[in-house]
């Protein structure tokens, strides 16, 4: 019989080679400002985590993160482009509460991630719902589900 300890030793080690594999296999890096992130899949509920909501679109994925830390809460919106369609003009944003608020405008080409990052200092104690916006000139506005802390 296994004991506990090499039970869970076990369990961890399969959790570390899933993840390793995964990451190897399809956890493309991009950079932007610093932030390391990975291409993740979209599930059709749009919800990775409460913090993380995301809208697959036919030519890539919106993102939606959201962090809180000793500056107050991070609100992250990010655009990954695959390989179809051509070059577009977009800006990435976040609305709350009726309000919506949008980074500059940018150019963003097939297999590229465009990201836009805001700290809201006076949210330091709460973590208000917020959902990520991407608008593409002649396209139209996008939205992800709405995400949280």
């Amino acid at each position: 019989m296994i004991s506990m300890r090499k039970k869970a030793a076990a369990v961890a080690s399969s959790a570390l080679m899933i993840a390793v594999g995964l990451g190897a296999a399809s956890a493309q890096a991009a950079t932007d400002g610093g932030d390391f992130t990975a291409k993740l899949a979209c599930p059709s509920s749009g919800k990775i985590s409460s913090t993380h909501s995301c809208t697959s679109l036919s030519g890539g994925v919106v993102h939606h993160l959201k962090s809180i830390g000793q500056n107050g809460v991070t609100i992250r919106t990010r655009y990954e482009k695959n390989g179809s369609g051509s070059t577009i003009t977009a800006k990435l944003g976040y609305s709350y509460s009726g309000s919506t608020y949008w980074g500059g405008s940018f150019t963003q080409s097939n297999n590229t991630t465009k990201s836009k990052e805001w700290v809201r200092s006076s949210w330091q104690t709460h973590c208000y719902t917020t959902t990520g916006l991407l608008s593409v000139t002649g396209q139209g506005q996008f939205q992800t589900p709405a995400a949280s802390c």
